[in-house]
């Protein structure tokens, strides 16, 4: 009976996946996580689904993100699951680090520059006059 409820589960988990990924999704990867979930191998499509939700940079649900860490709790020892919890990882570090940086403290302004100032006098060099000689030789 727990099994069955763990399968029931992971079917539904794979199913919001694919409604999530379904406008991101081309034919072949939409065919292939029906068929993987219609089989019963619902790991192979969560797993395709979740490698495919970061690759497309799909937005979720942050609930749909938490069920699939509890979802992958249950593969402790499978091959993958270092690689796919970092993944899932980055599905909710985003959030918590906007609400973080919502709730942290006010940034600082930064600080005034001072104002650049001249002193002293402006000092203006005089050419000399241009002879009249000089003129008629350019001409």
């Amino acid at each position: 009976a727990v099994i069955t409820v763990r399968n029931a589960q992971a079917a539904s988990l794979a199913w919001a996946l694919i409604e999530a990924a379904k406008p991101h999704m081309n034919a072949g990867e939409r065919n292939y996580v029906f068929v993987t979930v219609g089989a019963g191998d619902t790991f192979a499509a969560i797993r395709s689904l979740i490698k495919l939700v970061a690759a497309k940079h799909v937005p979720l649900r942050r609930q749909l993100a938490q069920q699939c860490a509890t979802w992958l709790d249950g593969y402790t020892f499978h091959n993958e699951h270092e690689h796919l919890r970092r993944i899932i990882d980055g599905f909710l570090m985003p959030s918590s680090i906007q609400a973080s940086t919502a709730i942290g403290p006010p940034s600082t302004p930064p600080k005034p520059r001072p104002l650049l100032t001249v002193t002293g006098k402006r000092r203006t060099r005089h050419l000399p006059p241009v002879s009249s000689a000089n003129s008629r030789a350019s001409m």
